[in-house]
């Protein structure tokens, strides 16, 4: 009788330690019984109290926020480049344009001081033509010049310099000046024309304004 309990409760220890064991497989094939439950379990087993495991919600919503934030950073990094190229840019070519106008105001000013290089060179020359008015030989060709039609007239001056036609010019009377210069007709008297109506245009103002600075 005794055999027989004892082999009743030997068979019961062999059941019991393999469903535990099946139970312990189970819960390790499926993932339900991982390293924190069976802390648990042996903590229970062996009478002890676990402090609960910190909430993961918590972690994950700090790293969420970590991760907001360095995005913040690197978009405000990004921009910050961005307008930093912007002005850099801006400055570049501020400093083109005052370049650009300095070389434009030089250049002008090299210009003006051409010009009046040239215009004092011809107030030079209308001295010198007005002292040969002044000579008998002169007065003698434009008394000529003056009573000559001005078909004949233009002829002759086409084979003078500019300069001197001005001086012929300038000592006639308006509208014989007028009938001669009208007389030059083809591109290449049209062109010369120009060019002494332009002298005589500055002689006009160089005179006037000696008239005006008699003392200068």
């Amino acid at each position: 009788m005794g055999k027989t309990v004892m082999k009743i409760l030997m068979l019961i220890l062999i059941i019991c330690g393999l469903a535990a064991a099946g139970l312990v497989g189970y819960g390790l094939a499926t993932g339900r019984f991982d390293t924190e439950k069976r802390q648990q379990y042996f903590a229970t087993w062996r009478g002890e109290k676990l402090v609960p495991p910190v909430p993961e919600v918590e972690q994950v919503l700090d790293d969420e926020k970590a991760k907001q934030a360095s995005e913040r950073i690197a978009a405000t990094e990004i921009k910050r480049e961005i307008i930093t190229r912007e002005i850099q840019r801006d400055i570049e070519l501020a400093r083109y344009m005052q370049t650009t106008l300095a070389q434009a105001q030089n250049k002008l000013n090299g210009d003006i001081k051409l010009l009046q290089k040239k215009q004092s060179a011809f107030t030079e020359k209308l001295d010198q033509y007005n002292r040969q008015a002044q000579q008998e030989g002169f007065q003698k060709a434009l008394k000529n010049y003056s009573l000559m039609k001005p078909k004949s007239a233009k002829a002759d001056f086409m084979k003078m310099d500019d300069d001197q036609v001005v001086a012929y010019l300038s000592q006639m009377k308006p509208d014989v000046a007028t009938g001669i210069l009208e007389q030059f007709r083809t591109p290449e008297e049209l062109e010369k024309r120009l060019r002494v109506m332009e002298m005589l245009e500055q002689y006009r103002t160089v005179k006037l304004d000696g008239k005006n600075n008699p003392g200068a």
